[in-house]
């Protein structure tokens, strides 16, 4: 960037880069956050019994379901809160499918436009178009919409990758990771409990129309306050500009090497921890419902609660982690990543094994408590395989961090299906064997990582010392080469 793009203010907001943090944190999470929005409503949409007409037309328990079976459900002539959509089970895996399958086919694309359009403009039109379509969902509920809506979720982690290397001064690049990564936390906060109150209290489309209306709000927020060039924004200082861009190159808008990324080992040690811990963290997302009812013996209520523990766990610890991994200076960067990766899969691994080792019938709050935390510890990855991400990666993180969302979403769908397969009838015995395969793979996926991880740029991301930033403050210029 020249100097005449620099901003020349010796006033203003001297934490531009923290408000870039949490606005972007925030916009990330109510964006990923429209994609859960149809498995929030699903439960209500999809049920018959909770529309009032059953009552209507209920003669006895045999008759009404006689009658509720042959009833038209979708007539233009309904209010669109009556409608009911009870999807078999083949449209209902295919719409639940859709939004992954979505996610997968916008990767590439989507990191083409933010390369060549950059994340302002990039992320602004997909908020615009996400909150469009979650708008239009309740009158097209269809597996195309839901693909649609992965295919515009598909750049969350790449923009994670670029956020970093744009705004975070090298000596907080832990804390940048550990904020924007919890995204994935703060978006099942609100949607899941909120949007089920509001199909249950309410009705099912006012779920897709508040989170709609939620989503621009950041989207505008996001508009406003991003800029892809730091220099470029209207609050920071030239001191705050130069923090950032210091031991940083100019060279992220070079293709990456991909020949020498995918035959990076220590990148392929950060891929593979990715996929083991991801697989491993469905469990908490998605089938800690199923466990907690059918075999801890909570009620549905209690289980909504429990669900969320954890991850209000998570996000503090995650943030410690991220500020420790940055601030501990005594041991090496090389050292703190292996140890971060470690207490997340080895010490989970390890709460697996006391798991499968005492049943729940010997004590029910113990157990509770067991399962929940090596999901809590999953929070010290930000000081693993993530920060190791953008250190190896520097100005390609952005494509590192998509290639981690593509087996994010393979370790999803393969998670999705295996895990049912190994539990039909939801016993302690068979979500045994799932406990011995998630010991399994957060322990090799960590030898992997501890073996193959460096802590310093690969050779395709040494910065060059003829494409550095300049230094405002190191040769002060005239007035008048400065932006005004």
């Amino acid at each position: 960037m020249s100097i005449s793009s620099r901003s020349d203010k010796k006033g203003g907001f001297r934490r531009v880069r923290f408000i870039i943090l949490a606005i972007s944190v925030f916009y990330l999470a109510f964006l990923q956050s429209s994609v859960m929005t149809f498995n929030t409503a699903y439960v209500v949409l999809s049920n018959e019994t909770s529309s009032p007409l059953f009552n209507q037309y209920q003669l006895g328990a045999t008759a009404a379901l006689l009658n509720m079976n042959q009833f038209d459900w979708s007539p233009t002539y309904l209010p669109l809160a009556l409608h009911r959509f009870p999807l078999d089970g083949l449209q209902r895996s295919f719409t639940f499918a859709a939004s992954f399958a979505g996610g997968l086919l916008g990767t590439f694309p989507m990191l083409y436009v933010l390369k060549h359009v950059g994340a302002h403009v990039t992320m602004s039109i997909v908020g615009i178009a996400s909150c469009i379509l979650c708008a239009l969902t309740p009158v097209t509920i269809a597996a195309s919409f839901e693909l649609f809506v992965g295919f515009l979720a598909a750049p969350i982690f790449p923009v994670i990758g670029t956020v970093i290397e744009d705004w975070a001064p090298m000596e907080e690049k832990g804390l940048f990771v550990a904020i924007l990564s919890a995204h994935v936390e703060l978006d099942t906060l609100f949607t899941p409990p909120v949007g089920s109150l509001i199909a249950e209290k309410v009705n099912w489309p006012t779920v897709f129309y508040v989170q709609a209306l939620v989503c621009a709000f950041f989207t505008v927020g996001w508009m406003y306050f991003y800029r892809d060039d730091p220099g470029e924004h209207f609050m920071i200082t030239r001191d705050e500009v130069d923090m950032i861009h210091r031991g940083k190159t100019k060279d992220h808008l070079m293709s990456p090497p991909y020949r020498a990324i995918f035959t990076s080992l220590s990148i392929w040690a950060v891929f593979i921890s990715a996929i083991g811990t991801i697989f491993v963290g469905q469990f908490m997302d998605v089938f800690s419902p199923q466990y907690f009812t059918s075999v801890l013996g909570y009620s549905p209520t209690i289980t909504g609660t429990l669900t969320i523990i954890p991850t209000i766990a998570l996000l503090p610890l995650k943030a410690i982690a991220g500020i420790a991994s940055d601030k501990i200076t005594r041991i090496s960067e090389l050292a703190k990543l292996r140890i971060f990766n470690s207490l997340a899969c080895f010490l989970g691994a390890a709460f697996f094994v006391v798991i499968i080792l005492v049943p729940p019938s010997t004590n029910s709050a113990a157990a509770t408590a067991l399962i929940m935390m090596p999901f809590i510890l999953l929070a010290f990855l930000s000081g693993g395989f993530h920060k190791a991400a953008v250190m190896i990666s520097r100005q390609h993180s952005s494509f590192v961090y998509s290639i981690v969302h593509i087996f994010s979403m393979l370790a999803l769908i393969c998670s999705t299906f295996t895990i049912p397969l190994l539990t039909p009838e939801e016993t302690f015995e068979q979500w045994r064997i799932v406990f011995i395969i998630f010991i399994a793979v957060l322990t090799i996926s960590n030898i992997f990582f501890i073996i193959f991880v460096k802590a310093e740029p690969a050779e395709w991301a040494h910065v060059s010392n003829t494409n550095e930033f300049v230094q405002l403050t190191e040769e002060p210029r005239p007035k008048h080469q400065l932006r005004q």
